[in-house]
Order: C-alpha cells, then structure tokens, then sequence
C-alpha cells in the first residue's frame, strides 16, 4: 500500500495574519471611487482643485470640460446608483471649479464608499430593534454627525448615496456638520452637489458652527438614531469623538485619525516599539470601544490619498 500523501496545510500554523482571503487586511488597497491618485513622494501634490486635476488629464478633459457646449446639468433620480451618483458630483463639482483639492475629493468618497454600507447597516439594525420604528417620520431619522467637517463635503457624500428611495420604509437620512467656523466653501460645494442630487440641501444638511466639547445635538434619542463620523481630526481629537460617539449611544461610528503624536500614551511599551506610535493608539482605540459594547473592524483607503490611511469603525452590538 503506497504512503499517504500529506495534504497541504489549509490555514498556516504561525498564527500570522490572514492572507489571500476575502476578510484579509490590506493597507494600501486599489481605489474604489471615479477619482484614481497616483501615489507620490508626498500626498501634499494632490493639494490642487480639483478642475486642475481634470485639466492636467487628456482623457478627464475631454470627457467632463468640453468648453465647446454649453453645460446643463442633469438632476439625478433617487434610483441612481451610488456609483452613479459620486461619479456625477466628482465630475459637477470639477465642471464649476468648485473651492476644493482633488486629494479632499478622493479623501471623502474612498471613505464613504469603505464605511458607509456599514454604517448604515448597523443604524438599521437599531432602527428595527426600537419600539414603534417605522410608525412615525421622527422615529426612523438616522443623522449623520460629521465631527471636526471643514467644508462637509464627507457628510454631504451621506446624504447624496441614500436618496429617499423607500418610503414604505420610512426613512430620512440628514446630516449635521460640526466644525468651529463654517468655511466660505461650504455653501458652494453643497450647492453644486444640490444641482445633480436635489435631495442634497438646507433641510437634509446642516451646519453647526461649534466646539466638539460645546455640541450639544439637537435631535432626541428617541427621534431615530445616528451615525458618527470623522476624517482626519488631529490628535486626541479622535480620541474626543469616539467618547462623544459612546456618550451618545451613536449606532455606528468611523473615524480616520490624523497626527497621532501622544496618542499612544496608554499602550504598553513593546506594543509601541513593535507596532509604532500610530497603530498602538489605534489598537488602543479599539479595545475602548469594544468595552463600550461596539463590535470593531479597521477599513482603509489608498496611500496615494493619505499615508494616514486608516478608518476605525465601530457598530453597535448591545
């Protein structure tokens, strides 16, 4: 009788990290979205607006900024699809040259197309484990708070990729954009996004011009739940937001932390010298979140956008 052939090991017995496997972590992945940044020595050269950019490409030039015809813009039905959608605003708002970088622009749809579904997705599940849900306008509201928002152009992408579609669902989506001051652009770039997505305006998206620690929402815990989000806030800002977000019970949350200088002050030492300042305070981060009831993941976006590239999202397991 011939020997057994030793079959190949399925799963490797290092205990390393998952590879080649749909759930595996990839921290540099392909881009997602319309806009595509080639990586650079430094991500500071996609800091120009975004009709630059179009007009730096042959192929986006002449498909989106033929000076030949007169533009008009096409509303956008609720049917669209989100692919539909974010390729509409990306190309509007480079057609009006709109107050804003091409790197914010790829920044806010990598993010919203690698967060929102589950977001989303978790604010339903509260939704539908809440008494009453779906017998009143108030009681099925999910409100999208985009902490530290500059112009909120990642909120707005919240509102714009979940029209009102169903109403035998009943639901509305808004969105609040916090930051001390409302910049100049804000009012432009929603507007432009309001000509391809009219569900896109002052009632959907408002602004609060506030400190995180003076924010106080309007909305009652009972008028549906919320959704919280963050790009980029510096420092312990991002440690601010996950408290804010568990103070407030919100139904899901993403942040993608910036400048992590002092972050990592809780971590033990041979996590900081073996992980780094960065993803020691993110791991951080997440083990005080799942103490809080919250199941935890990481997500990222393509490095050519940002080196700090990392989105920490957090849902509601209670």
């Amino acid at each position: 009788m011939p020997p057994l052939k030793q079959q190949q090991q399925r799963h490797s017995l290092d205990y390393g990290v998952r590879t080649n496997h749909p759930t595996s972590y990839d921290d540099n992945p392909s881009f997602k979205g319309p806009l595509v940044l080639q990586e650079a020595a430094s991500s500071n050269i996609h800091r120009r607006r975004i009709r630059g950019h179009y007009l730096n490409n042959k192929k986006l030039k002449e498909a989106v900024l033929d000076e030949s015809d007169v533009y008009l813009p096409v509303q956008l039905s609720a049917c669209a699809s989100t692919a539909t959608i974010i390729k509409s605003i990306v190309d509007h708002l480079a057609r009006n040259d709109a107050p804003i970088d091409i790197k914010e622009v790829a920044e806010s749809t990598e993010f919203y197309l690698r967060s929102g579904k589950r977001l989303f997705g978790a604010a339903r599940r509260v939704l539908d484990n809440k008494p009453n849900t779906r017998e009143s306008d108030n009681s099925s509201i999910i409100t999208i708070h985009d902490l530290c928002s500059g112009h909120g152009l990642t909120g707005m992408l919240f509102v714009a990729c979940n029209p009102p579609r169903d109403k035998s669902r009943g639901e509305h989506i808004r969105t609040v954009l916090v930051d001390r001051s409302k910049p100049q652009s804000h009012e432009i770039v929603r507007n432009i996004i309001s000509e391809v997505c009219p569900w896109v305006n002052e009632n959907s998206v408002k602004f609060k011009s506030s400190s995180l620690e003076h924010y106080v929402p309007t909305a009652k815990a009972e008028h549906g739940t919320s959704i919280i989000i963050s790009t980029h806030a510096c420092g312990s800002l991002t440690d601010d937001v996950l408290n804010f977000s568990v103070e407030k019970e919100a139904a899901a949350v993403a942040v993608m932390p910036c400048c992590y200088t002092g972050t990592d002050a809780e971590v033990p030492y041979g996590l900081r010298r073996m992980l780094g300042v960065s993803l020691s305070a993110d791991v951080r981060r997440s083990f005080f979140m799942q103490s809080k009831g919250y199941h935890v993941d990481f997500a990222t976006i393509p490095r050519a956008v940002s080196p700090m590239n990392r989105i920490i999202i957090a849902e509601q397991r209670k």
